[in-house]
C-alpha cells in the first residue's frame, strides 16, 4: 500500500469509517414497525371483498324492506280508497233520501196551502188528508232509510269491501 504523508490509507480508511455489526434497538424498532405496518394492510385489503360483500347484502336487505313496507302501503291505500268510495256512496244515497223527504214536505205544505185557498172553512178536512199523506210519506221514507243502512250492513260483513 501507498504510504502518503507518513500513514497509510488503508488505516486512514478503517479509521474514518466505523463499521458496525452487531444490534441496535433503532433497527429493530424500524423492522417491527414495518412489520406492523405490512400487517395491518394486508389485513385491511383481504377484509375488503367480505366488507363489501356484508354492506352489499345490508343494502339489498334494506331495499327489500322498503319494498315490502311501500306494497303494504298501496294495499292499505287501495282499502282506504275503497272505504272513501263506500262512504261517499253511502253519503249520496243519505242526502237523496233527505232531498225526497224534504221534496215531500214541501209537496204538503203546498197542497195544504192550496186546499185552504180554496175552501178555507175546511181546513180541518184539508188537514186531515195532509196528515195521512204524511204519515204514508213517513212510512215509504222510513223504508227507504232501512234499505240504505241494510246495505251498509251488509257491505261491512266478511268478504265485502271495508
Amino acid at each position: 500500500m501507498a504510504v502518503v504523508l507518513g500513514f497509510s490509507l488503508a488505516a486512514a480508511a478503517a479509521k474514518a469509517v466505523p463499521v458496525s455489526t452487531g444490534f441496535t434497538w433503532t433497527t429493530a424498532a424500524v423492522g417491527l414497525l414495518n412489520l406492523l405496518v405490512g400487517g395491518v394492510l394486508v389485513a385491511i385489503i383481504k377484509s375488503r371483498p367480505a366488507l363489501k360483500k356484508i354492506a352489499n347484502e345490508r343494502e339489498a336487505n334494506l331495499l327489500n324492506e322498503r319494498a315490502e313496507e311501500m306494497e303494504a302501503m298501496r294495499q292499505r291505500i287501495a282499502k282506504l280508497e275503497e272505504k272513501a268510495e263506500f262512504k261517499e256512496a253511502l253519503h249520496q244515497a243519505e242526502r237523496a233520501v233527505d232531498r225526497h223527504r224534504i221534496n215531500n214536505l214541501d209537496q204538503c205544505l203546498t197542497a195544504f196551502l192550496m186546499m185552504v185557498k180554496k175552501n178555507p172553512d175546511d181546513a180541518a178536512t184539508a188537514a186531515a188528508m195532509i196528515e195521512e199523506m204524511r204519515a204514508q210519506q213517513i212510512a215509504r221514507e222510513k223504508q227507504e232509510a232501512g234499505a240504505i243502512h241494510a246495505a251498509a250492513i251488509a257491505a261491512t260483513k266478511p268478504g265485502a269491501p271495508e
